[in-house]
């Protein structure tokens, strides 16, 4: 082996160890265990052997790491060295780096050529490396700068290639939901998409973060308002994590999004109970013993009432109950994206009776904006089910929604939930409130 590819392995070796490997129990620098480091560290300096073991590793890296290109890889790796030493994306972008950022530029820049002096060295072992292996190694291209070579990590930026995740076992994974439609293609409840917007767009803006905690009865489109309006600001990054995560492992949740307050994150916990959560690392961490960093914000949402304790620390938006006339409501804004206004009530009221009539003929499970919402759709492909409904709506006698029937079904639905002592106690209060009046 030339001498010249034994100084660049070696320097690759150290910028490894400078970047990726940490003091063990013995004092000694040591990597993780199977780490892509780990091996790359042995192959530019092998414990024993020269080239022919770094051949074993070229194979064994090539093994357990081929799958993916190289680049990416040690790019991801590096990315998040940088992100730790509070290096954030905009210095890697700009002329003025710091010197701290040229430094680990500059160890970034030997590991690449410890990669490609590797490559040199392996072409005389060509007979005891896989030709898959040796070229995974050799594809790696060598930056011609420092602004090249910052361009490759920064591409490696997570929150930058995608806006929503998945949080799971420490990890942020990228997720894609098809069913995020545009905030405009929401119907009814004005009063609840105007909060929606307004705490969204003043998180986006950096004003406020406080979290927000969403109730109702299943079926009103907490979740699709939540992930609509967070995807409607463009610099919001959505990260959804297990339920769990609000009892353990909050302060690792946290802390790789404090690291980055290049980006606002919304932490939607969606579908909780929060009668059977443990409210403690919540509580000490929001508006208690330690404050959010400003760039997350909690969002939870639950088919259940949220303790006092737990409101006091937030903004609710609690969804009214589903009855006939916000049923006519979603009808009416329904109608008016196909240019038909209020003024058409008859046509309002009869596909809202309808829509009820096939309710009763178990069409649908529930009554409820999402059944709604399926049952308007049903009009768009089919010609003969509009004229229909503008037939019955232009003659002699209009339905109208049966009032009955969504109080009847709501009753059913709390009491499932809640219990019978909730609808003895909303029961009471409405008698209340007619003795009162």
């Amino acid at each position: 082996m030339a001498a010249g590819e034994q100084d660049r392995l070696s320097r690759g070796r150290r910028a490894l160890e400078l970047l990726f490997a940490a003091p063990g129990r013995d004092g000694d620098l040591e990597f993780a265990a199977g780490s892509l480091p780990e091996l790359l560290a042995a192959l530019f300096v092998p414990p024993s052997g020269g080239a022919a073991r770094m051949a074993d590793y070229a194979n064994w890296i090539s093994r357990r790491f081929g799958k993916t290109p190289l680049e990416p890889q040690l790019a991801a790796l590096l990315f998040d060295v940088f992100i730790a030493n509070r290096i954030l994306p905009a210095e890697l972008e700009s002329d003025g780096r710091s010197p701290n950022c040229r430094f680990l530029l500059g160890a970034a820049r030997e590991v690449w050529n410890g990669v490609a002096a590797a490559v040199e060295a392996l072409d005389s072992e060509r007979d005891r490396v896989f030709p898959a292996s040796f070229d995974f190694l050799a594809a790696l291209p060598v930056p011609e700068s420092d602004a090249a070579l910052a361009k490759t990590i920064l591409g490696a930026d997570r929150f930058r290639q995608t806006r929503m995740f998945r949080y799971f076992d420490g990890e942020f994974l990228p997720a894609v939901f098809d069913s995020v439609k545009p905030v405009v293609r929401f119907f009814g409840f004005p009063g609840i998409r105007a909060q929606f917007q307004d705490h969204f767009r003043r998180f986006a803006r950096g004003e406020s973060n406080l979290p927000l905690l969403v109730n109702s009865l299943p079926g009103h489109g907490k979740t699709s308002m939540v992930l609509s309006f967070a995807f409607a600001e463009p610099g919001l990054v959505l990260i959804l994590p297990d339920p769990v995560t609000l009892e353990r492992g909050w302060h690792e949740l946290i802390a790789p999004l404090a690291a980055r307050p290049d980006h606002r994150f919304v932490l939607f916990f969606d579908d909780i109970n929060p009668a059977e959560t443990d409210w403690f690392s919540f509580r000490t961490n929001v508006g208690g013993a330690f404050s959010l960093p400003g760039n997350i914000m909690p969002v939870l949402s639950a088919n259940y009432e949220f303790p006092a304790n737990i409101l006091s620390r937030g903004r609710r938006i609690s969804f009214p109950v589903f009855d006939e006339l916000r049923c006519c409501e979603m009808v009416e804004d329904y109608l008016a994206t196909f240019g038909i206004r209020h003024h058409n009530r008859n046509l309002i009221s009869q596909i809202a009776a309808s829509y009820t009539e096939e309710f009763g003929q178990k069409k649908f499970t529930e009554l409820s904006p999402r059944s709604l919402i399926r049952y308007l759709a049903s009009y768009e492909n089919d010609q003969t089910k509009r004229r229909t409904i503008v037939e019955l709506a232009t003659g002699p006698m209009v339905t109208r929604p049966d009032s009955q029937l969504f109080y009847e079904f709501n009753i059913e639905l709390m009491r499932s939930l809640y219990g019978e002592e909730y609808i003895k106690k909303l029961l009471k209060e409405r008698l209340d409130d007619l003795s009162n009046g």
